[in-house]
Parts: structure tokens; C-alpha cells; sequence
């Protein structure tokens, strides 16, 4: 019983071989140009299937490397999400640190330190804006421990100037955040002092110090440090407050510009800072 399926196997094989041979004889008794011409027929009916499977291979290993390529790209653009979501919280609480107890002081804007110009302390500092925000002069600048200066001086559509608080003339209104008292800030070349705060006014040690908003310069609630010393000479027409910033204004790298409120909105014409002394008389006396 074996030997049957073998015999029909072996006799398969010589009907296909003969098939082959009387097509071959037959074939040979063609025309050269019609044989050529069906012989390439058949062969392209043979091998197209082949072809075609070939192609779809292709296609599905193209559209394999474009779907890797999307997936790196989605992995990447969810970075950048999770990237402006952490610097979004940052800038939240760069705000917060900065003593922007409202939040309709303004939008910051990140810059970058270029050059700081020294005179025994830094007085100034170049910088450049990191968005395509227009700069103006007397924009406040701040970075995570509070109020570092003002724009002084545009120099082009993403730099500018800034006056730090350091600099002689570089005089703002603070408050005394626990109590109201008003003052204006001066740095002697060591040390800041709130000058014009009369005797008697209510002033201790570790007392937040904040931008009053007084003058026209700089919105209130910036933060400028904290009171470090009080001396009271009842021969004294005022107190002497000495006041500790938490600027490292050696060591400041990056900041922020306070954009979209305030009067550096107005034309030039319409609006002139006030001077130290001019301030000090439009604050006046502390009641």
C-alpha cells in the first residue's frame, strides 16, 4: 500500500515532464520574435505576483520608519509640553518669590545677562530679551529674589539697559509691607537705607520691604528685601532703616522683564519719570 502513493508520485513527475518538453518542441517551432514575445508574457505573468508582494514589503517598512519617526516626534513635543508646564510653574513661582501679591502687575518676560558694568559695586547691566517682546525704557527687571533694577536705555528690539538698584541716582518708593510706612530706597555703596521715614513711624527688624508704586516707575508689591536695622536719634528728624536684599547683584545671570502694565505704555511725551527728589515730594510725609 505504501508503494502506491510512490508510484503515483513518480508518475506525476514524468506526465509534468513530459508536458514541459512538448512545449519546449512546441515553443521552438515559433518565430523567434513571437517567442521572445510570449515567453517574456508568461514570465512577467509568473513573476509580477512576486513584484508586487516585493513592493507592498516596501511600502509597509516605509510606513513602519514613518510611524517610529511620528511616535519620536509625539514623544518629543510631549517633552516640550512637560518642559513649558514645569517652566510655566517656575515663572508662577519666580512671581510669587518676587513679591507679586497681585496678579495684574504684569507679565514677565525671561532675558538674559550679557554684561554687567561695574563701578566698585554693579550699577548696570545689559541684557536681552529671550521673546519677541518689545522692550521700553523704565520697565521694571526682577529675577527670583525680587526688584533688580529698571530699563534705563533701549539699545535695540531685544536689548536694553537696566539701571540696577545699586546705582547712585537709581532711587524707587518702597513700603514697609507690615505697616505701610513709605520711603525712598538709596544704596550708599555697601549697604540700602529707606530714606524719609519720620520718627516714631512703625518699623521693626524683619519686616518686608516691597515697591510702594509711588513715583510712576515701578507697580507696587515687588519685593526689595527685608528691614535689617533700625536706629531711632530722637535729634533726628527721621529714622535710619537699613534695609537686606536677597539680589546677588554680582551674580545675576538671568531676569525677568514686568511687561504689559505700568506707564511705559504711554507715549514718550505723555510720560516723564519722576525724579528722586520730585518723588519724594509727591509721596510727601508718611501721616
Amino acid at each position: 500500500m505504501a508503494e502506491r502513493p510512490e508510484a503515483l508520485a513518480r508518475l506525476a513527475d514524468k506526465l509534468v515532464l513530459a508536458l514541459c518538453v512538448i512545449l519546449a518542441v512546441w515553443m521552438m517551432s515559433w518565430d523567434e520574435p513571437l517567442r521572445v514575445a510570449r515567453g517574456s508574457a508568461w514570465a512577467h505573468r509568473l513573476t509580477s505576483p512576486m513584484e508586487r508582494a516585493t513592493q507592498v514589503v516596501g511600502e509597509l517598512r516605509a510606513t513602519h520608519a514613518e510611524n517610529e519617526g511620528l511616535r519620536a516626534e509625539i514623544a518629543a513635543l510631549r517633552m516640550d509640553l512637560d518642559y513649558l508646564a514645569a517652566v510655566r510653574g517656575r515663572i508662577e513661582e519666580l512671581e510669587s518669590r518676587a513679591g507679586f501679591y497681585e496678579r495684574d502687575h504684569g507679565r514677565l518676560v525671561p532675558a538674559t545677562v550679557l554684561e554687567l558694568i561695574v563701578s566698585r559695586v554693579p550699577v548696570q547691566a545689559k541684557i536681552r530679551s529671550l521673546t519677541g517682546d518689545s522692550l521700553k525704557a523704565w520697565m521694571p527687571v526682577v529675577n527670583e529674589h525680587g526688584l533688580v533694577g529698571r530699563i534705563r536705555q533701549v539699545l535695540g528690539p531685544d536689548e536694553a539697559l537696566v539701571q540696577l538698584l545699586t546705582e547712585e541716582d537709581s532711587r524707587i518708593s518702597v513700603e514697609v509691607a507690615r505697616t505701610g510706612v513709605t520711603g525712598l530706597l538709596r544704596y550708599d555703596g555697601r549697604r540700602f537705607f529707606i530714606d524719609h521715614v519720620p520718627q516714631g513711624e512703625p518699623v521693626a527688624v524683619g519686616d518686608p520691604v516691597m515697591s510702594s508704586g509711588l513715583g510712576g516707575t515701578v507697580p507696587r508689591g515687588l519685593n526689595i528685601g527685608t528691614v535689617k536695622d533700625v536706629r531711632a536719634d530722637s535729634s533726628e528728624l527721621f529714622q535710619v532703616v537699613e534695609v537686606a536684599s536677597e539680589v546677588r547683584f554680582s551674580a545675576i545671570r538671568n531676569v525677568f522683564v514686568v511687561i504689559d502694565d505700568g506707564p511705559w505704555y504711554s507715549s514718550e511725551n505723555d510720560f516723564a519719570p519722576l525724579e528722586p527728589e520730585d518723588a519724594a515730594e509727591a509721596q510727601g510725609p508718611t501721616p
